[in-house]
């Protein structure tokens, strides 16, 4: 076994330094600013075009909620690339943005800041080009009647209510596995724009519209999606210059310098390599920490040693019947209001709520598996910060904004019982660690479980008016949070016993909802 951590350890450090390689390949030239006006303190990310490329005009970024500037490089970078001057805004509540959210305020702030670029002759607006997704793609299009820019690209663009002018030469793309809302709202888009207009007199008039519904899309692929990029560049492209022929900006596009067609791949594939990486270093840290544990509970080791658990069938009622009830209390007041966390507030609730009554339904078991060692207890601490500055330092440095400011701490820090309380309860029902048929049993009432609290957030939403879309639109980051959390602790587990372990999990828990939701 240390054999096979030594090997691991080492692969991962090699991936780590491929990673950096492949990230520092495709550095283009970025500084960060703060635009402060008007109560307005927005971060901004500038990405210039390659030396040698002169710009052919500036492209803002706006991102969608629950992310952030950093979220948009590998779409920012690639229009870099193709001779733009970017500019990447943290909008309100998000990243590195410390300003209190609300969807007004966000749309206040993009258009003031945007503004102020102007006013600096950091941006000309009749060449620049508005670029947004989800939230940020419904703030670019309302932004229409305030800057009178080039063109504008909405991304799957948030529910709004439409209102004249539209924007000039206004690209909407809508992904096939887009939420109905925001599906509906880009037909809504495409019916007040009067369909598509694509012919280069329509560029020239800043009327040209066109809705692309795009196949196998999920609402963030386009993050990641190299021919939507491609398609947004053209369209850009066509706004700066209507009367340009599609082959010259098509030549003009494939000849860039500096490998343009490369950039935002090599980053982002430098970016999974480094996660890949670290989770490779991952099994020599945990048990490096666990040797300061001691020996593992008999119940961890020895399966016939271990306290009574619910059987499946029971536990999924149980969760099921815990997470209808927690939602039902939300219903009438939500006690971590004083979070002020878009969302975030709503799920630790419902969390703890749900935790609490599952340990009541099972107390007797949870007094059998409670043994708090200060050993083991120091060890899960230790290996849980780990992965939150680890993890969080390198996932802030290209692909999301997951480094805590001040604000977030805080949060994170009053986060941390609750979120203990509902791990807790999850480990007292899953049991110990199991091998072959029961090990698959086991994972499947974790994401049993799982989906039942996911699943009365949606019921809450449409049931109920708990307004809380952004839980069920997250339902791929939950999910994939989820199976990396549980790993992660059925790993410190099989050596330090459940109560270390449910620890560890309420310190990731406690991190995931402290840096993903709005401040606000």
């Amino acid at each position: 076994m240390k054999r096979v951590e030594t090997i691991s350890a080492i692969a991962g450090l090699v991936l780590l330094l491929i990673g950096i390689l492949l990230i520092r390949h495709a550095r283009l030239p970025m500084r960060s600013i703060l635009v402060d006006v008007d109560g307005c303190h927005t971060p901004v990310t500038i990405i210039d075009p390659p030396n040698g490329l002169s710009a052919a005009g500036a492209a803002v970024f706006l991102h969608g909620l629950s992310a952030n500037r950093r979220t948009m490089l590998y779409l920012a970078s690639d229009f870099a690339g193709h001779g733009f001057r970017v500019y990447i805004l943290d909008l309100p509540g998000h990243g590195d943005n410390r300003d209190e959210f609300t969807f007004a305020r966000a749309g206040e702030c993009a258009a003031i800041t945007t503004e102020s670029l102007a006013q600096a002759a950091a941006i000309d607006p009749p060449k620049t080009v508005l670029i947004g997704h989800s939230m940020g793609g419904d703030i670019a299009i309302r932004m229409a009647d305030r800057i009178p820019v080039a063109a504008t690209i909405a991304y799957s663009p948030g529910p709004m209510e439409l209102r004249l002018p539209m924007p000039s030469n206004l690209l909407v793309f809508s992904a096939q596995y887009d939420p109905p809302p925001i599906r509906r709202e880009a037909r809504a888009i495409a019916a007040t724009a009067g369909g598509n207009r694509t012919a280069p007199e329509d560029f020239s008039q800043d009327r040209a519209f066109e809705l692309r519904d795009v196949p196998h899309a999920f609402h963030i692929s386009w993050l990641f999606d190299r021919s939507s990029t491609r398609i947004s560049e053209m369209w850009a492209m066509q706004a700066l210059f209507p009367h340009a022929s599609l082959e010259t900006l098509a030549l003009n596009l494939d000849l860039a310098k500096y490998g343009a067609a490369h950039l935002g791949t090599h980053r982002l594939t430098g970016c999974l390599i480094g996660v890949l990486g670290l989770a490779l270093l991952f099994p020599m840290c945990v048990s490096a920490v666990a040797k300061a544990a001691g020996p593992a509970l008999s119940g961890e080791t020895d399966v016939a040693a271990a306290p009574p658990h619910p059987g499946a069938t029971l536990a999924l009622m149980e969760g099921a019947i815990c997470s209808l009830a927690a939602v039902l209390v939300l219903a009438a007041f939500v006690p971590l209001k004083f979070l002020h966390l878009y969302s975030g507030e709503y799920l630790a609730s419902l969390i703890v709520i749900a935790g609490i009554l599952l340990l009541a339904f099972n107390w007797q078991t949870t007094k059998q598996n409670w043994s708090p060692r200060a050993a083991s207890m120091f060890a899960a601490s230790v290996l849980g910060f780990a992965i939150v500055l680890g993890f969080g330092a390198w996932l802030n440095w290209q692909i999301t904004d997951v480094w805590m400011n001040a604000p977030r701490w805080w949060r994170f820090v009053v986060l941390l019982p609750f979120a203990w309380v509902f791990c807790l309860a999850e480990e007292v029902i899953l049991g110990p660690l199991r091998v072959g048929k029961a090990c698959v049993i086991r994972w499947a009432i974790f994401f049993g479980m799982r989906l039942e609290l996911w699943l009365v957030c949606v019921l809450g939403y449409y049931f109920l008016g708990s307004g809380q879309a952004l839980l069920g639109m997250l339902v791929f980051t939950l999910a994939a949070f989820s199976l990396l959390q549980r790993l992660a602790t059925d790993a410190l587990r099989a050596r330090t016993g459940p109560t270390a372990a449910s620890f560890f999990s309420a310190i990731l828990a406690a991190w995931f909802i402290a840096a993903i939701f709005p401040l606000a």
